[in-house]
């Protein structure tokens, strides 16, 4: 398949979650209202992901998209250890694969698997040890729960918010405070998509 560009990427990511959330695919004036394009833009974006294989369209009914995917489970490159808690130091090696399922994934996308250390996501259902599937992306939306480096040295694994011309990554345990940094401290390795817990 050919590649996607950011905008069609960042299409194909809202067709999915909007689907996720409501059951059913978004409009094109649902898709023109989110990125403050035109109906016509929006269209032009389901007619290039169609081309390249990323969805389906049928007929000409409002929301008849369909995602192009397989449900079989795939091997995700596990390359370290993420803090839920305080950053630390990052690993990028890749030190062994865990299999996903298929229904976590986009085509078109790549993935990687961070295992957590700490619990300062488990108002989220995280906890030390569970394993992280991220999509690898280098934006999100606030409220997001990303994969974030600082200074490109520490990892840690927060939910998105700004205030006052800072970025703030909040734990969801109470007991814990967020870590709120420079904008240009941050990096965006990607965001959530999935929890697999291995028990035993």
């Amino acid at each position: 398949m050919k590649g996607l560009t950011e905008k069609q990427k960042k299409v194909l990511i809202f067709i999915e979650e909007y689907m996720n959330k409501y059951g059913y695919p978004p409009s094109i004036r649902d898709i023109a209202r989110r990125f403050r394009i035109t109906p016509r833009g929006a269209q032009m974006h389901l007619v290039a992901l169609e081309k390249k294989g990323y969805i389906k369209r049928s007929g000409k009914k409002a929301r008849a998209i369909n995602i192009s995917r397989r449900t079989e489970a795939v091997l995700v490159p596990v390359v370290g250890t993420i803090a839920a808690g305080e950053a630390i130091d990052m690993v990028e090696e890749s030190e062994e694969e865990i299999e996903v399922p298929k229904t976590m994934m986009s085509a078109g996308f790549d993935y990687f698997a961070l295992r957590v250390r700490g619990n300062s996501m488990i108002g989220d259902h995280i906890v030390d040890g569970d394993y992280v599937i991220i999509r690898k992306q280098d934006f999100a939306d606030p409220g997001d729960i990303i994969a974030v480096s600082i200074d490109n040295e520490q990892a840690t694994l927060k939910r998105l918010s700004y205030e006052n011309e800072m970025v703030v990554l909040k734990p969801s345990n109470p007991e814990m405070s967020p870590i709120v940094v420079e904008p240009d401290r941050v990096r965006i390795l990607g965001k959530l998509v999935g929890v697999i817990r291995i028990i035993g």
